[in-house]
């Protein structure tokens, strides 16, 4: 009964192991959203970003591996430090746009960039305290078998609906 045991134990063990890492998940730091510069000349000066709010960390966890997970979220966020433009932690919502780019399914061809069915609705994003540690999402229905789709991206709006955070690179102050 003892052996039983044992081997039951390292059984789900193991299998707790693979299932924990079944979906590797890669992290992107979101940094600010700049301001769009309309000067020709030169560049603006001080740099303005696009959003009142400011925010700690915004971390983009995506699936890490060649094909999107089946039953499982496609991304998360991880969102710390959202604070209103008085410095208040905002308790509300932000706002999650998936960009499409450039979708090509096997049996319709490649459809023109920002094809209105292509499109992806926003999703909201609760915030807590400034904060929402996991929030998970799913493309509902998935996209069929085959799908090809260069570009795309993430992007954060902020509960002004200006843009707060986007991927990108930043170097530290």
């Amino acid at each position: 009964m003892k052996t039983i045991l044992s081997v039951t134990v390292a059984i789900a063990g193991l299998l707790s192991a693979t299932i924990a890492q079944a979906v590797p998940y890669s992290r992107v730091y979101l940094v600010p959203a700049l301001k769009k510069c309309e000067t020709v000349a030169s560049a603006c000066v001080p740099r303005e970003l696009e959003s009142r709010y400011t925010f700690d960390t915004i971390v983009l966890r995506s699936a890490a591996t060649r094909y999107l997970p089946v039953g499982k979220p496609s991304l998360y966020l991880e969102i710390r430090g959202v604070r209103d433009p008085g410095g208040t932690l905002v308790n509300g919502a932000l706002r999650l746009q998936v960009l499409s780019g450039r979708v090509s399914l096997p049996t319709l061809g490649t459809f023109p960039d920002n094809f209105s069915l292509t499109q992806v609705a926003p999703v909201a994003v609760p915030l807590k305290n400034g904060a929402n540690r996991r929030f998970a999402y799913s493309s509902d229905p998935g996209p069929p078998a085959g799908t090809i789709v260069n570009g795309g991206g993430i992007e954060v709006y902020d509960p002004e609906g200006k843009l707060l955070a986007v991927t990108g690179s930043q170097s530290r102050p």
